[in-house]
């Protein structure tokens, strides 16, 4: 994928720390916030860089429907604050599709947004991911296929 022009000095910021930059930056996948509010993006990329949150998911649906590729093991993403600002660099580190139901205890919590607890994730995931929000038919529900994964902050 293409680095965004308004992350990209901070991309090359990270470049000149890798042993080596060509081949980092052949793993860029995206450039992302958390959320869908600037309040949200900054609340998420605070917990981010704390180390309190360390997994993220998505309906499957999200990325047949635009197109867009799954991450991958190895991805390096940017990740931005409410106001588009880069804030660190994170690599994909596990990734893999899992259904809601089967989302475990320990990926909810190292989920960092609710009290830590596998019902308070899913109470988190359904309520986002809603027919309300999503569209009819698009409600999260325990046969919901998730692409899960766990990353890691590598820069700063």
């Amino acid at each position: 994928m293409t680095v965004p022009a308004h992350i990209a000095p901070f991309w090359q910021r990270y470049l000149a720390t890798c042993a080596d930059p060509h081949a980092a930056n052949a793993r860029f996948y995206e450039s992302f916030r958390i959320g869908d509010s600037d309040d949200v993006a900054d609340a998420g990329a605070a917990l981010i860089l704390a180390g309190e949150k360390t997994t993220t998911s998505s309906p499957l649906w999200e990325y047949q429907d635009s197109g867009k590729p799954q991450p991958c093991a190895g991805a390096l993403s940017v990740l931005e604050d409410g106001r588009r600002n880069p804030v660190c660099v994170v690599e994909s580190v596990w990734v893999e599709v899992v259904r809601f139901a089967d989302v475990d205890a320990e990926f909810a919590r190292a989920y960092g947004e609710t009290d830590g607890t596998l019902a308070g994730w899913r109470a988190l995931i359904t309520g986002f991911y809603s027919e309300e929000r999503c569209g009819p038919g698009r409600a999260v529900k325990d046969d919901t296929p998730l692409v899960c994964e766990r990353f890691a902050v590598v820069f700063p």
